[in-house]
Order: C-alpha cells, then sequence, then structure tokens
C-alpha cells in the first residue's frame, strides 16, 4: 500500500490510507518505499516510521526499496524492522526505485538477508529474467500485481519446477479488462500493470491455484491528477477489494475460505508477520449495494468501480480487542496502529511442500474472520493440510532442502473448490476421535470434567476461546441439527422458579444431539422426603452426563459439586452467582459492540439480591472498563463486591439516580428489583418502581450504546423501549444458548 506520506499527503496521508484500510477489511498494510524521500535507507525508514508511529489507525509494517546504489544500506534497515525488500524492475513508481542494471539486481539478491523475502514488480520477459535470478540464487522472492496470461503461466512452470517464488494479484486484474479503459474518463483508466485482454482475465482465473496472495495495489492519485495531461497511473483499491472478492464469493467464483487465505493465512506465512491478538473482521455476506463515485476514506476522491453492484460488505473490525470501525464508521484513533516487526521462526519440521487447501466456507449472513486461533491444532478453519513429499523411516516428512526458514510457513500452491464443505469449528474435535479424546492444544479442552461454579474461575483467554466456539456453533446449528453431544444427558434440575435459563440450557443441549432429565419442582422430588440436596444430585449424575443446578441458597451448587465425580454447572444461587449469565452478558456486548474494552458499563436496579450483576461486575473486570452502580437505598451492590472490582483496578463510582449516568453509558444493564428476597412485602412495594428506562430516557443516551436485561422484567423498562434499535435484550437471550452450547461441549470434553 503506497501511503504516500512524507511528500504526497494531499493524494493520501497515513491516517486516511490506514482508515481506509479497516473500512476495507484490512487490519494491517504493508506501506511501499515510494514516498518522498523515498524509504531506502535508515534515516528515510525512521522519519517514516515516526510519522506512521502518531498517524496509523491499523496495523503496519514497511517495505525498503531497492535502487542502483543502496545495497548496503538497504541491508541495515532489517535491523529497523523492515518487512521486505522492494525491486521495482518494471514501471517503478519513482526514478530513484527504477533498478535496469543486472548486476544491481544480484547484488542485492546477494546482500539482502535470506530469512526475509524480497518483492518484485516484473511483468513479461522481466519477470522471466528475475524468476531465472531467484533460481541462480536459491532465493525465494514475491511476485505483486500479476495481469497477464504469460506471466500466470510463466509462475506456474516456475513453481514446477521449484522456484521458491510466491505471487499475488490485484482485485482490478480480475475484475476488470482493457475493453473498460473506454468506460472510463481520459486519464482514469491509466495503470501499471496496464488493464489486460478478457483471456488474460481468465487465465489469472483459471490458474487461481497458482495466486497466493489477493492485493490491493492501492494507488490514490486525486481526481485532478488522474485528469490532468499528464495522469499518474494508478487506481485505489483499499475499500473495494473485499466488497469485490466477497462478491465472486456470492457468484460462487471463489469460496470464503479462498479469501482468508489469500488475505490473511498466505500473506502472514510469505512475510512472517506476527499475530494480531483479539483481531478479527465480521462481514455482512448478504448484503446488496453499489460502489459510490468515491469511498468515504481515501483521499483521493474517485473509484474506477463507481457503480458497480456487489454483494458483500464489512460491518465491523476489531483491532486487539478495540472496536476500530462499525457499519461505515471509523472508530480507531491515530496512533492506534502497531507497527509489526517481521518475526521470523527457526526452521521445523514442516515442509515447504506441504499446500492449504482452502475448503470453502458455509453461506451465512454474518461471518467473523476470527483471528488469531492460538494455541489449537493445525488444520483450524479455512485450513488443510496435506503432504506430497515422501515420509522418513520415522513416519515424518522430510524438511525442504533449499527453502530458508520463512518459506517452509508459506501455502503453496491452492486450489479452489466449488464444492459444499459441512462446517467445521476449529475448536471441536475430530469426528473420528475416540469418545472423551481432547483436541491437541485447545484451551477449552482443559475444561473438560470441571465444574462450572463461579466466574473466579475464568481468565480472558478462555472466554476468548469460548465466544469464538459459540460464534462457530450458532453458524454450525444455522445449517442443521447436530450431534456432537449424541448419547450424552443433562440433568436440568431447578428448584426456583425458570424460564429463559432452564429452556436455554435444554434447548443448548438438544441442539447438540444431547437429551434431558428435568427436575423443576423441589415438593415432587425426594428432597420433599427428607433427603439432602447432595444425596439427590449424587444420585442424579448417575442418570447424567453433566448436571445443572439452580436452587434458592447461596453457595448451594459449590457445596454440592465437593460430592460429585461429574460436572455440575450452577444456574444461580440465591443470590449468590449465576456464572452462565455472566458469560452470556459479556458475549452479548463482545457481539453487538465488537469489544467489551474501554467501555463504561452502568448497572441500574436491584444490585444487592442481583446474582445476575455480582457475577457481571466481577467478570468484566478481565477487561478494561468503567463500572458505575445505580442502586436505590439499602440494595445497593454489595460493598464487598464493590471492593473486589476496585481491588482490580477498575474504577466504580456509584449513583441514585439513572439521569447521572445515562450519557457516558455504553451499555445499560438493568435488572429487575427481586420480590422472592424480600421478607416483608412492604419493604419491596416502597422501592419495586425506583427506576424505569422509557423512551425519553433514551434519548438521552449514546447513539450506539445497548440496553440489556437478563429478564423478566417487570415494569423496569417500558416495553415502548422494544422498538429501539438500541433494546438488545431478547438477542441477549439468544446469544446466551449459544454460550450454554459451547460451555456443554467444553465440559464434556468435545472441545
Amino acid at each position: 500500500v503506497p501511503t504516500r506520506e512524507p511528500g504526497g499527503s494531499h493524494k493520501e496521508d497515513w491516517t486516511s490510507a490506514t482508515a481506509a484500510a479497516l473500512s476495507g477489511g484490512v487490519t494491517m498494510v504493508c506501506a511501499m518505499p515510494n514516498t518522498d524521500p523515498a524509504v531506502v535507507d535508515l534515516a528515510s525508514m525512521q522519519a517514516t516510521q515516526n510519522i506512521a508511529a502518531m498517524k496509523a489507525l491499523c496495523d503496519y509494517g514497511l517495505y525498503v526499496g531497492a535502487t542502483m546504489s543502496n545495497v548496503s544500506a538497504a541491508k541495515k534497515c532489517c535491523d529497523n524492522g523492515a518487512v521486505a525488500l522492494c525491486m521495482e524492475l518494471d514501471h517503478a513508481t519513482t526514478d530513484e526505485l527504477q533498478i535496469d542494471d543486472l548486476t544491481v539486481w544480484m547484488a542485492h539478491f546477494e546482500a539482502w538477508p535470506s530469512k526475509l523475502p524480497i518483492v518484485v514488480r516484473a511483468e513479461s520477459k522481466t519477470l522471466a529474467a528475475v524468476l531465472m535470478m531467484a533460481m541462480m540464487y536459491d532465493r525465494a522472492i514475491h511476485v505483486c500485481a500479476l495481469s497477464r496470461r504469460e506471466e500466470i503461466m510463466v509462475v506456474r512452470e516456475a513453481k514446477r519446477r521449484g522456484a521458491k517464488v510466491t505471487c499475488g494479484v490485484a482485485p482490478h486484474h480480475l475484475f476488470l479488462t482493457d475493453a473498460h479503459v473506454a468506460t472510463l474518463p481520459k486519464g482514469m483508466a491509466d495503470v501499471r500493470p496496464r488493464l489486460a485482454t478478457d483471456k488474460d482475465v481468465e487465465a489469472l482465473w483459471e490458474n487461481m491455484d497458482i495466486i497466493d496472495v489477493f492485493s490491493s495495489h492501492h494507488a490514490p492519485h486525486t481526481k485532478e491528477e488522474k485528469q490532468s495531461a499528464t495522469p499518474p497511473p494508478g487506481f485505489p483499491g483499499l475499500e473495494t477489494m473485499l466488497p469485490l472478492l466477497l462478491t465472486a464469493v456470492s457468484e460462487g467464483r471463489l469460496s470464503l475460505d479462498d479469501v482468508v487465505a489469500r488475505l490473511h493465512t498466505n500473506p502472514r506465512r510469505i512475510f512472517g508477520l506476527p499475530e494480531q491478538p483479539d483481531t478479527y473482521v465480521v462481514l455482512d455476506l448478504d448484503r446488496a449495494w453499489e460502489l459510490p463515485d468515491a469511498m468515504p476514506q481515501s483521499k483521493c476522491g474517485w473509484t474506477p468501480f463507481a457503480g458497480r453492484k456487489v454483494v458483500g460488505s464489512v460491518s465491523r473490525v476489531v483491532l486487539r480487542g478495540e472496536l476500530a470501525f462499525l457499519d461505515g464508521q471509523v472508530l480507531a484513533d491515530p496512533g492506534m496502529g502497531s507497527e509489526v516487526r517481521c518475526l521470523v521462526e527457526e526452521p521445523d519440521s514442516t515442509p515447504s511442500s506441504q499446500i492449504v487447501r482452502p475448503a470453502p466456507s458455509p453461506s451465512q449472513k454474518r461471518v467473523s474472520m476470527r483471528e488469531p486461533r492460538t494455541s489449537l491444532a493445525s488444520g483450524s478453519l479455512g485450513e488443510r493440510r496435506t503432504s506430497l513429499t515422501q515420509a522418513d523411516e520415522a513416519g515424518r516428512p522430510p524438511p525442504s532442502p533449499r527453502a530458508p526458514a520463512y518459506v517452509d510457513r508459506v501455502a503453496l500452491p491452492q486450489r479452489t473448490s466449488s464444492a459444499r464443505a459441512p462446517f467445521k469449528s476449529p475448536l471441536l474435535g475430530e469426528p473420528s476421535a475416540a469418545p472423551g479424546s481432547l483436541h491437541a492444544g485447545a484451551v477449552l479442552s482443559d475444561f473438560k470434567g470441571q465444574h462450572v461454579l463461579s466466574v473466579k474461575q475464568f481468565d480472558r483467554h478462555f472466554l476468548h476461546q469460548l465466544f469464538n466456539l459459540a460464534h462457530d456453533l450458532r453458524v454450525f446449528t444455522s445449517r442443521g441439527p447436530v450431534d456432537i453431544l449424541k448419547g450424552m444427558a443433562m440433568a436440568s434440575i431447578f428448584y426456583e422458579p425458570s424460564t429463559r435459563t432452564s429452556c436455554s440450557f435444554t434447548s443448548a443441549m438438544q441442539r447438540l444431539g444431547g437429551t434431558v432429565v428435568s427436575v423443576n419442582d423441589q415438593s415432587t422430588s425426594s428432597v420433599a422426603k427428607g433427603e439432602t440436596l447432595e444425596d439427590f444430585i449424587r444420585v442424579m449424575e448417575r442418570y447424567a452426563d453433566v448436571v445443572v443446578l439452580r436452587h434458592p441458597e447461596k453457595g448451594s451448587v459449590r457445596r454440592v459439586s465437593t460430592k460429585m465425580k461429574k460436572p455440575i454447572i450452577n444456574a444461580g444461587d440465591g443470590a449468590g452467582e449465576h456464572p452462565t449469565q455472566a458469560l452470556l452478558d459479556v458475549y452479548t456486548i463482545r457481539e453487538e459492540i465488537g469489544t467489551v474494552n474501554g467501555l463504561t458499563i452502568a448497572l441500574v436496579g436491584d444490585l444487592k439480591n442481583g446474582r445476575t450483576v455480582h457475577s457481571l461486575a466481577e467478570i468484566v473486570t478481565l477487561y478494561d472498563v468503567k463500572l458505575k452502580l445505580v442502586a436505590p437505598k439499602g440494595l445497593e451492590m454489595p460493598a464487598e463486591i464493590v471492593a473486589l472490582v476496585k481491588s482490580r483496578g477498575v474504577s466504580v463510582t456509584e449513583h441514585d439516580n439513572v439521569d447521572d449516568v445515562i450519557a457516558d453509558a455504553d451499555v445499560v444493564y438493568v435488572t429487575r428489583v427481586q420480590r422472592e428476597r424480600f421478607d416483608d412485602p412492604a419493604e419491596y412495594e416502597k422501592v419495586k418502581s425506583s427506576y424505569q428506562i422509557t423512551p425519553e430516557t433514551l434519548l438521552k443516551a449514546k447513539p450506539n450504546m445497548i440496553l440489556m436485561h437478563p429478564l423478566p422484567r417487570t415494569g423496569e423498562i417500558a416495553e415502548e423501549c422494544d422498538l429501539d434499535p438500541r433494546a438488545v435484550y431478547f438477542r441477549q437471550a439468544e446469544h446466551g444458548m449459544y454460550v450454554r452450547m459451547a460451555l456443554l461441549v467444553a465440559v464434556l470434553g468435545k472441545a
């Protein structure tokens, strides 16, 4: 991506370029060296790094440009974090970067560290020449912007002969031909490489298995420059790349996993780029829309795809746990982006001839390209590896004798497929594995057989894994019934009235293929005859694989768990805790807003007796949040919970009026005054109507806040609020089912 700054900030700068990236679903860019001055030595690189550190909205890495005279100077940039060496051999973007002397090519090939890639811009015969040189020096190169049949065919043959070459293509060379030149105003169609013929474009599609990367080749020249007497070549592309590719997915020309492989998996492997924790992109695959005359974030003010109808858009981008883009609005601040350093691993046993074959993803409305899938065995969503080499005597595939460290992680070559494969979450065990077997390395597998008693058991990494599995199960079950827990039974024991929690657990178990044994009235159980709760539960666990218990006595579930051999899940213990409600509440916040970090959360209502708010207040201390507690006198949050939350560094303020907090809150979580916890009905009557959220209340709230309630409500939220899109409490109930599905899968050892 040419960011144009320094020297060309009227076209684009680091803030506008990275805003365009986020708008297009891109969380990391590799910046081209064609700035003014060009990035060709330590001084120019550090100048660009200083600007990017202050202005970038997404993560970034820097290419250093090769010139006729900077062989040693370019090499010194490696230690300063350069991602790759960029050699512009045809149509260089500046005169300084043009290299015409083959002996200079050779010098750069010899000097540049073999652990880092060389990126080349080369066409036709120049491409053939640089491929030959790469084979002479046994160097891996990445060729960007293939556009013609002869180029893709020569790369195919080079790969067949063992050359260590990867290649990329820009969307405009897949979706535009030379016939489109006449449809654009004079100068607007000028691009390098030039738009090719129909046959050339057809050859690119036919050889998609050879293409490793989709790259935007974003070249943001202003509309005025493009319409001048000497129009500079290039198209803007960051904001249109993903909609165009998703349209190809909707048409069946690509699978979603083809896109993920070429926009995420392969670039990371080719360039040795690090993971981006808690970073993902959410797509709306069904949205049909028309590309405007100018995309909203880039400064250039035009696009060659204006008026084109596309299907699919970026809904949300979360960068390292922070919401960076939501429904057309860039929310990241300048400086939020971090420079990535090329993290090169030592060579391992993974042969370079292993391939990634993207499996087609299911059709669905919203898809989350979540990364990283940390601590998981290979074979994650969108990856299916097959060894094409012969094993040694120990059964291990031999390492590549020719490939440097970083090439051993490149996915080469690839094939697309039109077949529809069944959805498979990377967090679920293999169907062919023995019963109870664990998915190697998966964090959730450690929870097999564990009791779920309190939110104190959870850490943030566990929540990340659980919520990813919940998301995948939502997609999975939308395609029909599943049998992950077939042959297993859940005992559902509720000694307090419950509709949502008991039905949610029952539905979760049944959707996973399991069965349910229910006891919903203490008076009809043997406990009514004098049997202890411990004995009754120990009998019930003989009939089931997992027990879900709600009981009016605080601490009862924990007490019973000490006598049990099978897992028990706390579905609420009096005024104590409700850990699964807390899980679904955090999941709801993440799904509805995109992140939990940086939010102000207001808890409103009966904070003394409400076990849901007790658990929620504790679990959100895993994140960077502020808590505002609003309760009538006598129903304040217990002092020990307030002290615990504060001890974990969370800002807590207490209030008695909703109006004090409504304007600042990102989440307003309302809970009813719990009549069943009052010994004196008169005391309940005094406080039952202390607060009511009305449409007038919501007029003072943020446009993107969410209104939550664990339900049932008894008047604390007016029914008129149901029409407000910020009211999420009914979706909150649905989210709970998927979280409980994920939890059942984890405790029953199928994760």
